[in-house]
């Protein structure tokens, strides 16, 4: 093949093979990635190579791209391969106000735990090499980035709380300022003339006390529940808070089962919970959880 005639290149049997990166095994498990990617260099004086961009927890893009050039070796006659390697991380939605930070591992590439957060399209340079053909496993780990929380102290505060989240089994006092600061909903019910602001406390429909106690958690400490998300779920959307939606759809599907694959389906269609529903049918979609297993537990006997 003569790399300077275009017909030449255009008659090889895999042009487009030349111009990628071979991309296999890939396995998206909520917010982890991992995937093994092949870079198999021709004799092409320069060459741009990119791999399909995956979605990580349905926020953000990631792609490599290798950027190839050969020269001459100056002791001996041999082509030298010179290799740029490169990864991107991209937002997928628009308006998404959180921050996500992720680890990305390569052990082929003597890269562990690489702290990326994600951005507007910058390629970052993570590895230099000179082999011709080689194979990597790469592993990356999406991470929300908690906002700064400066409640903390005043988680077990009584003395200054001064508005109540009333419960169908009791209640929680908390401080307006939080709840001000956590949801766009509850300022401006705290703000404007509702007679919630006028009596210091809201009711909370179908919420238990437990839930409430959760939220409190979250707000002041930035802790979650092991068990009672999907009720945490709920009030996040209700009250527009982003951050805390998606810190509950990623515990929910984390450890992901047939059974829980078919229980977070039919919950998230009847709350109308995009987000949830999108991470359960990314699991479905990397053979995470398989239809055939979904199946046979619907095949059981009751």
């Amino acid at each position: 093949m003569d790399v300077n005639d275009p017909l030449s290149l255009l008659n090889f049997p895999d042009f487009k093979a030349m111009f990628r990166i071979d991309t296999s095994d890939v396995v998206i498990n909520g917010n982890k990635l991992t995937a093994n990617m092949t870079v198999n260099n021709y004799n092409i004086p320069y060459a741009t190579k990119t791999s399909p961009e995956q979605v990580i927890g349905g926020v953000v893009g990631f792609q490599v791209k290798v950027v190839t050039a050969l020269t001459d070796g100056q002791s001996c006659n041999m082509t030298m391969y010179n290799n740029l390697v490169f990864v991107q991380f991209v937002k997928r939605r628009q308006n998404d106000e959180l921050n996500y930070v992720l680890k990305l591992t390569v052990p082929e590439l003597d890269i562990e735990d690489k702290r990326f957060t994600s951005d507007d399209g910058i390629w970052h340079l993570i590895n230099e090499n000179k082999r011709q053909n080689y194979t990597f496993n790469v592993t990356v780990q999406l991470e929300v980035v908690p906002r700064v929380n400066s409640f903390a102290s005043l988680h077990d505060d009584e003395e200054l709380t001064d508005f109540e989240l009333r419960g169908t089994d009791g209640s929680v006092h908390m401080h307006r300022a939080v709840l001000a600061a956590a949801s766009p909903v509850l300022r401006r019910m705290l703000g404007g003339v509702w007679r919630e602001t006028e009596e210091g406390c809201a009711e909370m429909p179908g919420t238990t006390r437990v839930t409430l106690q959760d939220l409190k958690n979250y707000l002041y400490l930035r802790t979650l529940p092991d068990t009672g998300v999907e009720e945490l779920l709920l009030l996040s959307s209700c009250y527009m808070m982003p951050e805390l939606e998606k810190r509950c759809v990623d515990k929910l599907v984390q450890n992901i089962t047939p059974e829980k694959t078919l229980e977070m389906i039919e919950f998230a269609a009847k709350n109308k919970m995009t987000q949830l529903m999108l991470a359960v049918l990314d699991c479905v979609q990397s053979s995470i959880v398989r239809v055939a297993d979904m199946r046979n537990h619907l095949q059981q006997p009751e």
